[in-house]
């Protein structure tokens, strides 16, 4: 079974993706195009399916803004991804908690956002701790993507963003993911600090928006591998 401990999320084609496909400790994310979802970076099912088809090493990971189960089950079968990711408010609806539970040939991971002001959590409840655990049953990883770049410089909400996370880790029993401004220049630290399962990178290895540099993928890797004694996996 793989384990990965670093993702590249928003991958968009093959060259990029297989700069990534040099080892299992790795993921690649294909954000998919939706009306739910503005994103530069988003691609159609079947560019994700092409994509995924060619990856021999890595994890393939589906994130997806769904309106409903059957949209999750529409990108399982287009798609064939070896893992989906929740993203958006579709896990507001108690109703979609319990029914993604039908899902059983594939892992999901549920996706929680952080307010970058009040670090208040975009689903279930403002408080992300009370948010995790109460989707933590429901899925087989958590994902939570905060203000970690914009913050990491002051020591107070540096503090506080550490605690909160902290807290997260002690209410779930499912491997944690984190993301939101990871850089190389930050993500030695952050994970040192944080000490999260696996890490998920963006913007943070792009020199333009929406094009990721291959150089910047390449060092991210390197320093998270380097840390890999400290990240337990996925």
């Amino acid at each position: 079974m793989k384990v990965w401990i670093a993702k590249i999320s928003g991958i968009t084609n093959n060259d990029t993706a297989s700069s990534v496909d040099v080892s299992s400790y790795f993921a690649i994310g294909a954000i998919i195009e939706d009306i739910n979802i503005d994103e530069i970076r988003s691609v159609s099912k079947f560019d994700a399916r092409r994509i995924f088809a060619n990856i021999e090493k890595c994890t393939t990971i589906a994130e997806i803004v769904p309106s409903s189960l059957d949209d999750i089950f529409e990108t399982l079968d287009i798609c064939q991804p070896n893992t989906i990711q929740v993203n958006g408010d579709f896990f507001n609806d108690v109703n979609n908690l319990i029914a993604v539970q039908s899902i059983a040939t594939i892992p999901i991971i549920g996706s929680i956002s952080l307010d970058i002001e009040t670090y208040e959590s975009n689903i279930l409840d403002p408080d992300p701790v009370k948010a995790a655990q109460t989707l933590d049953p429901y899925v087989q990883i958590i994902s939570v993507n905060a203000p970690f770049g914009q913050i990491w410089g002051s020591k107070e909400t540096k503090t506080k963003l550490i605690e909160i996370i902290a807290n997260i880790q002690k209410v779930i029993s499912k491997p944690l993911v984190i993301g939101g401004g990871l850089t190389i220049a930050n993500i030695g630290e952050i994970i040192s600090e944080v000490k999260p399962n696996a890490v998920d990178v963006s913007s943070g290895v792009e020199k333009h928006s929406g094009i990721k540099n291959p150089e910047m993928m390449q060092e991210f890797l390197q320093e998270v591998y380097d840390h890999k004694d400290l990240l337990p996996g996925v």
